[in-house]
């Protein structure tokens, strides 16, 4: 552990910023978390989290409770969205002995709201809400932040959490320009009861098809239905997902499709889907510079085919803690950081910018290209060496 103690301010209390200061505490720290929301709020949508980030959460203490908050999918079915039919089955029902871990998912609210617990039961003041970041400077101690109406803010180090549009990232690496790929997400989140002649099996179903893919799976207990529409689109959305859209235009967009996945977009509460562009970028030549650690979607933001973006945020938290709590100076730290992170998310990140033409290709070989595979879920962000 290094002393004295460094002043470690983290930007961002989404997943990634959260994990992060959750692991600094557990190691020692006292981290301040700057969030520039007025109040707390997670958006309605579900995740996955898959044995790799289990395994980190387990390691903060969080198992217990992530267990009785999340479902666990028997297995994952991949059918044609041209038949109906199914083209591969992935099991999942072995999935603690294989890889050491539950794959999970959930309410995306409820792990965020689990996280934030965490944080104020260690520190009731780490969490600083209504803060936002609005300039960044390196200093000859670390770096100066600006906050909105002028305070300053100095820390020994920075964690930059703030998300896939980083203006921390921006400010202080040298950040290439992102480039619209073409695809287009839908999403939606559905009483089951909704959709009575439609209701959902237990598992996720992934529909593929030419140029258009859908997942949906169940989450609390099987109340709610996530679904995730992804296609290829030229009419050039924003990025975000947060932005809104008539639910005509889904059904537009998956015209012709199966029966249950026109009556899950039909169902969306409010007659409104959320909608975003999908934006690649480039690795980064490294994830920290200077006195600064990239941390989650701010250090390798990832397209959705793979699944990680949330685990790889995760995992990201859990080792920064950890070679904090393992060195004796920051450089050292930021040093095993990189090492340990930046060559296995650069290749998720760009195995998730080829995971669409694998998906909506239709072909067994491509498909089975995927996270499992891969030995992406055998990674322990808790044990790998640092």
């Amino acid at each position: 552990m290094i002393d004295p103690a460094p002043r470690i301010v983290v930007v961002g209390a989404g997943l990634g910023g959260l994990t992060a200061t959750l692991a600094l505490q557990r190691a020692g720290y006292r981290p301040r978390l700057l969030e520039q929301a007025a109040a707390l709020g997670e958006v309605g949508a579900g995740i996955s989290v898959t044995p790799n980030a289990t395994k980190g959460l387990e390691s903060l203490g969080l198992g217990p409770a992530l267990a009785a908050l999340a479902e666990e999918p028997p297995h994952q079915a991949i059918r044609s969205a041209a038949t109906g039919d199914e083209v591969m089955r992935i099991d999942r029902t072995g999935t603690r002995a294989r890889y050491g871990a539950a794959y999970y998912m959930l309410h995306r609210a409820d792990l965020h709201a689990l996280l934030v617990e965490a944080v104020r039961t260690n520190d009731p003041s780490a969490l600083r809400l209504g803060s936002a970041v609005e300039g960044a400077a390196e200093t000859a101690a670390g770096v100066r932040l600006t906050l909105a109406g002028g305070e300053a803010v100095e820390a020994d180090l920075l964690i930059a959490a703030d998300g896939v549009r980083s203006r921390l990232r921006s400010a202080l690496f040298d950040d290439p320009p992102a480039r619209f790929t073409g695809h287009v997400a839908w999403r939606g989140l559905v009483p089951a009861d909704a959709v009575p002649d439609h209701p959902p099996a237990p598992g996720s179903i992934v529909w593929a098809g030419e140029a258009r893919s859908f997942v949906r799976y169940p989450v609390k207990s099987g109340r709610l239905v996530n679904y995730v529409g992804l296609s290829r689109n030229e009419r050039w959305r924003g990025e975000g997902w947060s932005q809104r859209v008539p639910v005509a235009d889904a059904l537009a967009e998956f015209d012709g499709w199966p029966a249950e996945v026109l009556a899950l977009i039909r169902a969306t509460p409010g007659g409104e889907a959320h909608s975003w562009g999908l934006f690649a970028r480039p690795p980064l030549p490294a994830l920290t510079r200077g006195r600064v650690a990239l941390v989650g979607d701010a250090a390798h933001p990832m397209l959705p085919f793979m699944g990680q973006g949330a685990a790889m945020a995760i995992e990201d938290g859990v080792v920064l803690g950890r070679v904090l709590a393992a060195s004796s100076s920051l450089e050292e730290a930021l040093a095993r950081y990189d090492r340990a992170r930046h060559g296995r998310t650069s290749f998720i990140q760009e195995e998730s910018t080829a995971g669409a033409d694998r998906l909506q290709s239709g072909s067994g070989p491509k498909l089975a290209r995927n996270e499992d595979t891969l030995g992406i879920f055998d990674y322990d962000p808790a044990t790998e060496p640092v």
